[in-house]
């Protein structure tokens, strides 16, 4: 926590001590005879009006300054805080869910590399389930959308598939789940959940003629003061619905030949 929150909590709590005994004292007082009495209720009176002032104009600024997300210019500045985010609801030992949906599934291999592959290869056993979604590399109203992403998503999904075949076994011992899902729809927003309380989310919008998703982010909690239930419980209906619509998908089939590779090492597949 910083510094001066701290201050404030601390003279926050002094505060409202001294209020209640200001208050005792200026009643007491009441019947307490001569002048020095006198003066002392007047000052405790004094101060007690002070600080009830304070207070009040507090009270103001929260019902008029909202309290907002924090926010980052795109997923690489947030992506820090996204994996202080993963790393930490790892630790805790409990298992770990992440639900995170994309368009091509480019920026998902920033957390293969950074996240999954150093747990893999250096963390005891600890359960974690992830849940992918991007759209199909296969739905041909892409290229009306965002030509660029035709590419990138079918490489990013083999380069997945290839991933998955390469640590199968210590995915399996992990006791982890990695699933993957598409759909075939315009683009609302994307985002990262984990453990259903922490989300981190962008929306999509158009520029010249084309959809994007390099956009800014927002992190909202659970239990935060600006919506952050709605936030998620909005993420994860669209995420199921995604799950309802890849069923009736047939899956691209994984080539394995010309990926470019954004999450497996060549000498790692030797």
């Amino acid at each position: 926590m910083r510094p001066d929150r701290n201050f404030f909590r601390n003279y926050s709590d002094f505060r409202r001590i001294l209020v209640y005994i200001l208050f005792f004292l200026s009643v007491v007082l009441v019947v307490i005879p001569g002048l020095i009495a006198q003066l002392i209720q007047i000052a405790a009176i004094i101060l007690l009006g002070w600080f009830i002032l304070q207070i009040l104009f507090e009270i103001f600024n929260r019902l008029t300054v909202l309290e907002r997300p924090q926010q980052y210019d795109n997923f690489y500045s947030a992506w820090p805080d996204i994996k202080d985010c993963i790393m930490n609801a790892f630790k805790k030992g409990s298992p770990c869910t992440i639900w995170w949906l994309e368009s091509s599934l480019e920026h998902a291999s920033v957390m293969v590399d950074d996240v999954l592959k150093p747990i893999l290869q250096n963390s005891p056993k600890n359960p974690l389930k992830i849940e992918l979604v991007m759209l199909d590399p296969s739905w041909s109203e892409i290229e009306k959308i965002n030509p660029s992403w035709i590419s990138l998503a079918k490489s990013n999904y083999e380069s997945l598939h290839v991933y998955l075949d390469v640590y199968n076994e210590e995915i399996r011992n992990h006791e982890w789940s990695i699933a993957l899902s598409l759909y075939r729809f315009l683009p609302n927003f994307q985002g990262i959940l984990v453990n259903s309380e922490h989300l981190f989310v962008s929306s999509c919008t158009w520029k010249n003629g084309k959809l994007t998703d390099d956009n800014f982010y927002e992190l909202y909690h659970f239990n935060d003061n600006f919506g952050g239930k709605e936030k998620i419980d909005q993420f994860k209906s669209w995420f199921e619905h995604c799950r309802k619509e890849n069923q009736n998908l047939t899956q691209p089939k994984s080539s394995n030949q010309g990926v470019t590779f954004y999450i497996t090492t060549e000498d790692k597949k030797k």
